[in-house]
């Protein structure tokens, strides 16, 4: 096995938003446990308890949807992450926690079970908050008494998440969108929009009519939601649910269906990636990838120098230019490669295209050339790559259907300097009514599945991925407090000090003008007749009209001649 070096330093987590493996961990872990629950209510973001033992700030794009379980009981992977003497939230209401199961959505970053969070503090929940917003009342007026039917992750490990509630006609959807900004959409039974979080466009390159412009597809109420657009929509899945939904996306877009039919030629066209070839087409599809990579580097570099010529014409002030034009490195790593998307693999996503990377004793960022291919990328070794692609990923991917496996939290303790500086605060705390669970950690990253660049890592195991994530970010923002308290106490101190040096400083300086003033008015006093006399003859020669170069020259020749008075 390949040693893994840990990766220290740096107070933030390297981990801050779901990739494809998580969204794909999470829906099969919500469709197991979470399937004909019955929407109850929808809040906004500020329903996560702001005063909770973790202290977690929700996003003004955070929505948590209340479902009642109509079994009577939550199913245990909903409510074993945190007891109700951990949560005072919780406290004095287990009989109604064991009926609910608070679904949480954040655009953009994140959807899971919840245990932190206050009724009281909700917004139209009961208690005395805020109202809801806009696109909360929204929701609630078309989902609520309405069963979740079905949740499915579009496209090809995409991160793009259909939660379908009620069934036939009165079916609606919210389509929760976890890449770039993010987005949540609400949509009927044909995928009409309804609400949405925000409007955009998605602009397509229309490349077989020249002669017109690009076509814009926009995302906003009243259009179709455009899936082909959004997802790669090329998944294949052993749920008849989840093949019923995409052909109703087709069927109920009818303008979108030339796409689909595109897309999937084009997936037709790309059955020969990694995972089908041997050892020597796997060689020269790296050789090709190469060759190609290599030239579009050139043609960059050869574009950018004639710029720069131009402008050096232009500019005819004698002065040098800016620095040239870096040469372009004809190297590539191995991970790089294989997450184009002409490989096949590259809907594995990073995390995971690593670990089969390692699984096949590779070094996942080494450097590739035509050169050296022959030597550190021969047919064989591609061959077991190629293996470890198929088998690995396909092991990883089909885990997270076989049942409801465990959640990971990594992370790194922290250093000596830094339990000495907070022990102080971690014993207030410790000391107060509310216990923050793992303040000598600081967590790095959330993970459905421990992969084996995590061999070496350190880690906490949860019951569940989505226990592992809800604990992750609950105490992520009080970490992220913590740190940013640190921050500011450190800037005052420094500021502080700065300012003590700054005024010792300026005492010495006076010090030293008052013992230099002190000396001078004593030798005054010790003086004081000669110096009297000195004033009386400066005053009777400046009374006879004397200037003051004259007057100069006459002290200077009396104290050649010695005179006692002129010496002072």
């Amino acid at each position: 096995a390949t040693k893994i070096k840990g990766r220290g330093g740096g107070g933030g987590p390297k981990k801050s938003r779901f990739d494809g493996l998580d969204v794909a961990a999470m829906t099969a872990h919500v469709r197991r446990t979470l399937l004909g629950h019955k929407l109850a209510n929808v809040y906004d973001g500020s329903a996560l308890s702001a005063t909770s033992d973790a202290g977690s700030v929700a996003s003004k794009n955070t929505y948590i949807f209340k479902l009642a379980n109509p079994h009577g009981a939550a199913n245990k992977n909903t409510t074993d992450n945190t007891s109700s003497a951990d949560n005072p939230a919780q406290e004095g209401n287990d009989d109604a926690n064991k009926n609910r199961a608070m679904l949480l959505m954040e655009s953009g970053v994140r959807f899971h079970t919840t245990t932190y969070f206050s009724s009281s503090s909700s917004g139209g929940g009961g208690g005395s908050g805020d109202m809801p917003s806009n696109f909360a009342m929204k929701l609630r007026k078309h989902l609520r008494n309405l069963r979740l039917e079905n949740a499915t992750q579009l496209g090809n490990l995409d991160r793009v998440v259909d939660f379908r509630f009620g069934s036939g006609q009165f079916a609606h959807h919210i389509l929760l969108e976890l890449y770039a900004q993010g987005n949540i959409v609400l949509t009927d039974s044909t995928y009409t929009i309804l609400a949405l979080l925000r409007t955009h466009e998605y602009v397509v390159k229309n490349e077989e009519k020249k002669t017109q412009e690009d076509e814009e597809v926009k995302v906003r109420v009243g259009n179709v939601y455009p899936v082909t657009y959004a997802t790669t929509l090329s998944i294949e899945s052993n749920d008849d649910k989840e093949d019923h939904s995409k052909e109703k996306i087709a069927e109920d877009a009818p303008e979108e269906k030339e796409e689909v039919d595109e897309q999937n030629s084009s997936s037709d066209k790309t059955k020969n990636d990694l995972l089908g070839m041997n050892g020597e087409e796997a060689y020269s599809w790296f050789k090709k990838e190469l060759s190609s990579l290599q030239e579009r580097s050139l043609a960059a570099f050869q574009k950018r120098q004639l710029q720069q010529q131009s402008k050096g014409n232009k500019n005819q002030s004698g002065k040098k230019g800016g620095g040239g034009t870096k040469k372009p490195d004809d190297s590539w790593n191995l991970k790089m490669l294989l997450l184009r998307p002409s490989s096949g693999v590259y809907h594995y996503g990073p995390s995971l295209i690593e670990h089969c990377i390692l699984c096949a004793n590779l070094e996942p960022h080494i450097k590739l050339t035509d050169s050296n291919l022959d030597h550190d990328l021969p047919p064989a070794v591609c061959a077991d790559l190629v293996a470890s692609l198929r088998e690995e990923g396909k092991n990883v991917l089909e885990n997270f259907n076989r049942g409801d496996g465990k959640g990971f939290v990594l992370y790194r303790e922290k250093n000596t300097e830094e339990k000495h500086e907070e022990g102080d605060d971690e014993k207030k705390e410790n000391d107060g009514p509310l216990s923050i669970p793992h303040t000598d950690k600081i967590f790095e990253e959330f993970q459905p599945h421990l992969l084996r660049q995590h061999s070496n890592r350190l880690y906490i195991t949860y019951p569940n991925f989505s226990s592992a994530v809800d604990e992750f970010f609950s105490l992520i923002e009080g970490q992220k407090r913590a740190l940013r308290a640190e921050t500011a106490e450190s800037n005052a101190r420094e500021r502080l000090a700065k300012i003590k040096r700054d005024q010792e400083k300026r005492v010495e300086s006076l010090v030293r003008d008052q013992e230099r003033l002190r000396e001078h008015a004593q030798l005054i006093e010790a003086h004081s007749d000669d110096v009297d006399k000195a004033l009386g003859v400066i005053n009777s020669a400046l009374d006879t009209g004397m200037d003051w170069d004259a007057l100069d020259q006459l002290v200077g020749v009396e104290q050649q001649n010695g005179n006692p008075i002129a010496l002072l």
